[in-house]
């Protein structure tokens, strides 16, 4: 059984405020901003609306991300909060709720 976190489970973000249900995962990624190249960084968590991931490489704060998943199209998200090497960001266009199922899968079975 796949494992979700609701609102009242999960307050990792700095205001601690959720709208959707977000899967835990841990998979490899790779991300990039504006005038960079591809590197790696771990997702931790991943919903219709957007993600947690875990980067040693600084990012811009003002700058989009852009995420490569596997089996869709690169996405553009938005830094919503950083703590430390944690990122919280929010997809520019929200996933719809099967890509997310089938994004799970995916990184759960590969990630």
């Amino acid at each position: 059984m796949p494992q979700s976190l609701s609102t009242d489970d999960y307050q990792t973000s700095p205001s601690g405020n959720r709208r959707t249900v977000r899967e835990i995962v841990e998979a490899e990624i790779f991300i990039r901003q504006s005038n960079s190249q591809l590197f790696r960084a771990t997702l931790s968590d991943l919903s219709v609306a957007g993600f947690r991931m875990t980067s040693y490489t600084h990012l811009d704060r003002k700058k989009p991300v852009f995420i490569r998943l596997p089996g869709i199209q690169t996405l553009s998200a938005d830094i919503k909060w950083v703590d430390h090497e944690e990122y919280g960001c929010e997809f520019a266009n929200e996933l719809h709720p099967a890509v997310l199922e089938h994004l799970v899968v995916r990184l759960r079975e590969f990630g």
